[in-house]
């Protein structure tokens, strides 16, 4: 005889609880609370990210995947015969070539790129609310969904089979570590790892480049994942405690800046030749995120 009172006691409680978060979050969502914020560092870097992950799916590439691989082997045997030859072989009706296009974006801008916008907006909602370990276990996510997309861009094979649900990352034996570790082989972030945080080379190998800043903001994303320190305990008690913290807030805009540069960077190099092939305005809107100097060195760098 005690379950419908039951039922209605939880019931209730839920809905009192439910309708104080939906009262506080309402208060913070409203134009005049998130107008003065707009300026803050973690908004305004992620709107750099936010355009990047719109503008390299959207360009139309001229590519051949077959005269690709023939290239390559060419140049790995020095032959300039050879090279010239793949230059002009594997020739195919334009739309067999707007095909072959086609695919070849969705292969290389996979559903990774997709779910790094998602969970940049769900790093968003959460930094809006003042729910800061929410919005960094959400940037800890998009972390990992730009590793993803480097490692399955390179690996398409794999990635068609986790596609069609024939194997999936652990039978494969694909970890978040080999993901990270995987970054520091790619040919494309070896000028990156050549050069210091600014761009400019290293005077000395122990000078921090982007490949430890990853290695950085993946160790401090995760603690907030993992409860594993004393700044995110206890992150949300009540409604009340969706409210504002100086120390957390200057937490977020170090997350957010350090990773809004990272994967701006990484993203520009594995895409050279897209990036490079954009407007002037499009790219613009992109390299407002660095500073003059991390502007100049960088485009020397990969010659954008």
């Amino acid at each position: 005889m005690k379950v419908p009172y039951l039922n209605q006691k939880r019931k209730k409680e839920m809905g009192l609880l439910a309708e104080e978060f939906a009262r506080t979050i309402r208060g913070h969502m409203e134009q005049a609370q998130v107008q003065p914020r707009l300026d803050d560092p973690w908004l305004k870097t992620m709107y750099y990210v936010l355009a990047l992950s719109h503008l390299l799916p959207g360009v139309k590439v001229d590519v051949n995947p077959s005269r690709e691989y023939a290239l390559v082997g060419a140049k790995a045997q020095g032959s300039r015969e050879l090279f010239l030859q793949a230059m002009t072989a594997f020739q195919a009706p334009e739309a067999v070539l707007d095909v072959m296009a086609a695919s070849y974006r969705r292969t290389v801008f996979s559903g990774f790129i997709a779910e790094l916008r998602s969970d940049l907006l769900m790093a968003l909602t959460q930094g809006l609310v003042y729910s800061y370990r929410g919005a960094a276990i959400s940037l800890r996510c998009a972390l990992e969904d730009l590793y993803r997309h480097l490692y399955y861009m390179d690996h398409p094979q794999e990635f068609a089979a986790l596609s069609a649900g024939r194997e999936t990352e652990f039978s494969m034996k694909i970890s978040p570590q080999g993901l990270r570790e995987y970054l520091a082989r790619t040919s494309y972030l070896r000028r990156i790892a050549g050069a210091r945080v600014d761009f400019a080379p290293k005077a000395d190998p122990k000078d921090m480049d982007w490949l430890g800043v990853n290695d950085e903001l993946y160790s401090s994303l995760s603690a907030a994942v993992h409860g594993a320190s004393s700044e995110w305990f206890a992150a949300v008690g009540s409604a009340a405690s969706l409210q504002k913290s100086e120390a957390k807030e200057e937490k977020l805009n170090s997350l957010f800046v350090r990773f809004a540069k990272l994967c701006s960077t990484f993203l520009i190099a594995a895409h050279r030749d897209v990036f490079a092939s954009l407007g002037d305005y499009d790219k613009s809107l992109v390299l407002e995120i660095y500073s003059p100097v991390e502007r100049r060195n960088l485009r020397a760098l990969l010659n954008i």
